[in-house]
């Protein structure tokens, strides 16, 4: 008896269609070409960190702060709240108690691993102060902005070099070739004014 062949019915069909719009609503979209290529160095060699580096636009606050999103925070020179620059210079972002500062986006690749900044707690908080960092990301529909936690910075008076902290790692770039728009926020918590500054993006995978 010959082999009957059935064309798939109508339902299997629009419950195909349809897991495939769900799985592109949380992917990142797919990029024709990989993040755009910025000047690097190596900026932190002085600290022991021989990586090459881009500066995140903008994060020297010599400018202003261009494009950066600030509740409870400005841009200060030499000796007031914030104090002189990490790196000599006289700018820095002073973040007030519970307030906030968001980055420009800017692209965020598999080939981009790492984040570090500067960063000193400007007055004492309680003890459970912390200035919060985390990624700012949109879904392949940009519909709707996530937040990925990456450190909680304990404080110290003097500006610190941060960890090395994770980037492309902590989001879903699971396809490949995939990007993502990112912002990075920092929000002080505790009652402590934090300042940051200089922002480093390592844009080469280990």
């Amino acid at each position: 008896m010959p082999y009957i062949i059935r064309p798939k019915g109508p339902r299997r069909l629009v419950a195909a269609l349809f897991g495939t719009m769900l799985l592109t609503g949380v992917a990142p979209a797919a990029a024709s070409a990989a993040c755009p290529s910025n000047p690097v160095s190596a900026a932190l060699a002085a600290f022991g960190d021989n990586s090459s580096y881009s500066l995140l636009a903008g994060s020297s606050f010599d400018s202003g702060a261009p494009g950066w999103s600030l509740n409870d925070a400005e841009v200060l020179t030499g000796e007031g709240a914030a104090g002189e620059g990490a790196n000599g210079d006289p700018y820095a972002l002073a973040i007030a108690p519970n307030g906030s500062a968001v980055s420009p986006r800017f692209c965020v690749s598999s080939e981009y691993p790492t984040f570090r900044f500067f960063a000193r707690e400007t007055s004492g908080g309680d003890w459970n102060s912390s200035l919060n960092v985390s990624l700012r990301w949109t879904t392949g529909w940009g519909s709707r902005e996530l937040g990925t936690p990456v450190a909680s910075l304990q404080p110290n008076s003097s500006w610190t070099l941060s960890p090395t902290l994770r980037l492309a790692s902590a989001l879903p770039l699971w396809m490949p070739g995939s990007t993502l728009k990112v912002r990075v926020a920092f929000q002080p918590s505790g009652g402590g004014s934090w300042a940051i500054d200089d922002v480093y993006i390592d844009p080469y995978s280990r």
